[in-house]
């Protein structure tokens, strides 16, 4: 009987070891799912945070300079016909008005590349922000010079559009970024030559495949008609 009391209490000391043991393993798992959680819950919050400042981390001085330029001289032009003074009022306005919000503007537009459709971020980046932009640049140069400014309507629609899809097609290929992608100002005007050859030759290239892929398929219509 002693011996079975011993081995009983044994038994229980092991079990009760065993549930101790078993415990402080759930209390570790428990708090390991709880930092995991945490972390998750910290990172993701961070990446938010980033996507709402975004904006302003990458504000896009680079593109804001050279547009600044482009599209004060591209409406100087537009308006030849106006008088000196109110085209050179038009331009100057023109240029500070895209210096100063060009680079927001072009921040959101690199921000469209982390879209995960291709389809979307396309749309984003040359139609949703850029007529964003032009809104907001037509109301300041009503305010400012009123109705002269209704025949530059069409061409600034235009314009905003074409260099939209050329400006998608220099960040896709890693040209007139900032942050952490980005090169030097000289490395990236360096590859517009390039750049924008391929922008030209793109369309040609898918309209000769297109049309090649027609012409082929007609010609096994006519074969296939041939040989019936």
């Amino acid at each position: 009987m002693p011996l079975l009391r011993c081995i009983a209490q044994i038994d229980a000391n092991l079990h009760h070891k065993n549930q101790q043991a078993i415990c402080r393993d759930e209390q570790g798992i428990t708090r390991k799912l709880q930092t995991m959680i945490g972390n998750t819950k910290s990172r993701t919050s961070t990446a938010e945070t980033s996507n709402w400042f975004f904006p302003l981390t990458h504000w896009n001085w680079k593109v804001a300079l050279v547009t600044a330029v482009l599209r004060g001289l591209a409406c100087v032009a537009a308006l030849r016909h106006m008088e000196t003074h109110a085209r050179n009022h038009f331009g100057v306005v023109e240029a500070a008005f895209v210096l100063l919000t060009c680079g927001f503007f072009s921040a959101l537009q690199q921000q469209s590349l982390q879209i995960g459709s291709e389809l979307l971020a396309w749309f984003s980046c040359v139609v949703v922000v850029p007529l964003t932009s032009l809104g907001c640049d037509a109301a300041l140069h009503f305010w400012l010079d009123g109705r002269q400014t209704r025949q530059l309507g069409v061409a600034a629609l235009v314009f905003t559009v074409l260099s939209a899809t050329f400006h998608w097609h220099m960040i896709r290929n890693g040209a007139l970024l900032v942050g952490e992608e980005s090169h030097s100002l000289a490395t990236d005007l360096k590859q517009i030559p390039r750049l924008t050859a391929t922008y030209f030759a793109v369309p040609v290239i898918w309209t000769w495949k297109l049309a090649s892929a027609f012409i082929a398929k007609e010609d096994a219509v006519v074969a296939m008609g041939a040989g019936d």
